[in-house]
């Protein structure tokens, strides 16, 4: 099965940078990413971490990207639909698509993507108590083909009216959200990098799959948590900085990144311990001979044709030199 890489970029904030830092980082990252040949780069949204992540609006980097790049796709991983209007989401994405035709994805996330207080920000006090799936219902049906006779949202109008519509897919890493795909028959980006190889997560969205006018076969997409290196030192590096970065997000709002150094001499109790060899368990290491095997070997197990990479390395240069490694690899 060939296979089609592209990247997934949180806009890490590393250990001595910052939010504008990690916002360049990201911007040049993309144009070298499209010369690489990288199928696809989405952006992930977050919201409260000030000082691990400055991506709380994919939207706009989809938008500052587009022209920039002529050939590589641009999406979301994902919109928080929950915080959002389906509609306000179908009509800038529907933008989106007139300013980069048929290059758009629009993931969609369930998650919030922040802690309670934030999101009760985020929410605000007009959002009317809808629930998540008859959200992902309204904004497919805002994109489609519209609303049946006698439905409430009948006579809206969701411009701009461009005759093609984004990609939707549909962002999961339980068997819920693979069960909410396969009901509505769009496809399926399973978040490895956050549970690990559930083979289970993506057999259940094939076997429940329900196929759609425009997608009648189901369609797997991962994101994988990678690192290539040909420097057995530098990918000690990265796994090691990863572990107690990852560690840290789960056990405190809002920490800031360590340093290789600091993540060597990091003192772990025991539920960050468990986070950290959860971070050992998921993580793709390898060096440019055996990469490519490595990421086809997971690609199959799910019978995925799309892995996205993500790769929060502990500074920007070695983070671009994996990527590149990773495209020579799999060239």
């Amino acid at each position: 099965m060939s296979l089609r890489l592209g990247i997934l970029d949180q806009s890490p904030v590393v250990a001595g940078s910052d939010p504008e830092r990690a916002i360049a980082a990201t911007i040049a990252l993309v144009r070298r990413a499209e010369v690489l040949g990288y199928h696809r780069y989405w952006f992930a949204e977050h919201h409260g971490r000030e000082h691990a992540f400055a991506s709380g609006a994919p939207e706009l980097m989809i938008a500052r990207l587009a022209a920039e790049t002529s050939r590589i796709r641009l999406g979301s991983g994902g919109v928080l639909l929950s915080h959002y209007s389906p509609l306000k989401v179908a009509e800038s994405f529907r933008l989106l698509e007139a300013f980069a035709p048929n290059r758009i994805d629009l993931g969609i996330g369930g998650g919030t993507g922040a802690d309670e207080e934030t999101e009760r920000a985020l929410a605000g006090a007009t959002t009317h108590a809808v629930s998540y799936p008859q959200r992902v219902g309204e904004l497919l049906t805002f994109l489609g083909d519209g609303f049946p006779t006698g439905h409430p949202f009948r006579h809206v109008a969701v411009t701009p009216v461009i005759g093609r519509m984004p990609e939707p897919w549909m962002l999961g890493s339980t068997r819920r959200g693979a069960a909410l795909a396969a009901e509505f028959g769009i496809p399926f980006a399973y978040a490895h990098f956050i549970k690990g190889d559930g083979t289970d997560v993506t057999s259940l969205y094939r076997s429940t799959y329900r196929p759609s006018a425009r997608f009648p076969q189901p369609r797997v997409l991962l994101t994988v948590a990678a690192y290539c290196s040909p420097d057995a030192e530098e990918r000690d590096d990265f796994i090691t900085t990863l572990r107690v970065r990852r560690a840290r997000m789960y056990l405190e709002r809002d920490p800031r990144p360590p340093t290789p150094e600091e993540a060597r001499h990091y003192s772990a109790g025991a539920e960050a311990r468990r986070h950290m060899q959860d971070t050992t368990r998921i993580a793709i290491l390898g060096s440019p001979s055996d990469m490519r095997a490595r990421l086809h070997d997971v690609a199959d197990r799910h019978g995925a044709e799309d892995v996205l990479i993500i790769t929060v390395a502990p500074d920007y240069a070695s983070r671009s030199r994996s990527y590149e490694a990773i495209a020579s690899a799999c060239a």
